[in-house]
């Protein structure tokens, strides 16, 4: 039986995707990224999962060394022709990211979107494991995703908008038991109509410390994603992490 992301990102989903984000809030987001992961002209990064490479690119432009991995073919094969008539040198890779198999190749990696909780809590520390892997010593690995404080406090188990054109419909309920967000999208498009199904680990400040304290990261640092001042409390919306490799 296939998984809920092995078919959640096709059909209209991926008309949605590439309209979620404009040019000014990919602009913000990316020069986040090189500030929190310290990232210089050169250095080797991952983006994993990289989608249709909205970040990616970005970077890539700026002088670093890129390659994405992502598990549906369609975005990826999108991302290819962009780098053919850019003329960049981006490496894709289809792959699940429980499955790479990278060896100390990157100075840095991240994991963007609130991508991270999509498997079980050992498959979720088996993920952060192999991305510790494909870190160079000192490398440092980056994870974004709601915040599981404040959306418990301000939880919604109904919500409608529209996206590119999309009428999203969601319902969504928390798992308690399982600990875990289980949502079901109904997207719209003219006589178009497809039920799309997720669930989600998400984690607090220290559930996240947790985990990527066990995988063997160490100096972890917190932020919030909107707030100028970076500072992350329970009361943040968004939480980044920022953990490194340990330099021997």
């Amino acid at each position: 039986m296939a998984e809920w992301f092995e078919t959640f990102f096709s059909g209209l989903y991926a008309q949605v995707l590439p309209k979620n984000f404009d040019d000014a809030r990919t602009a913000r987001q990316v020069r986040l990224v090189r500030r929190l992961l310290k990232l210089r002209k050169g250095q080797r990064v991952l983006d994993i999962p990289c989608g249709f490479g909205r970040l990616t690119f970005p970077l890539a432009r700026a002088g670093l060394a890129m390659t994405g991995v992502d598990l549906t073919a369609p975005y990826l094969s999108r991302a290819r022709r962009q780098a053919q008539r850019e003329g960049l040198d981006v490496r894709f890779v289809q792959r699940d990211m429980r499955q790479i198999d990278f060896d100390g190749e990157f100075h840095a990696a991240f994991n963007w979107f609130g991508s991270f909780g999509y498997f079980c809590n050992a498959d979720n520390l088996a993920f952060c494991r192999r991305v510790w892997r494909a870190l160079r010593p000192g490398g440092r690995f980056l994870v974004e995703g709601p915040n599981k404080s404040w959306v418990m406090s301000h939880f919604r188990p109904r919500s409608e908008e529209t996206i590119g054109g999309v009428r999203i419909e969601r319902r969504v309920r928390y798992d308690e038991r399982a600990d875990r967000v289980r949502a079901i999208w109904t997207l719209h498009k003219g006589r178009e109509a497809e039920r799309h199904e997720l669930t989600m680990w998400i984690f607090n400040g220290a559930q996240i410390r947790t985990m990527l304290r066990a995988a063997g990261y160490t100096n972890i640092r917190l932020y919030d994603r909107n707030c100028p001042a970076g500072r992350f409390t329970r009361h943040s919306r968004r939480i980044i992490a920022v953990a490194q490799r340990p330099k021997r």
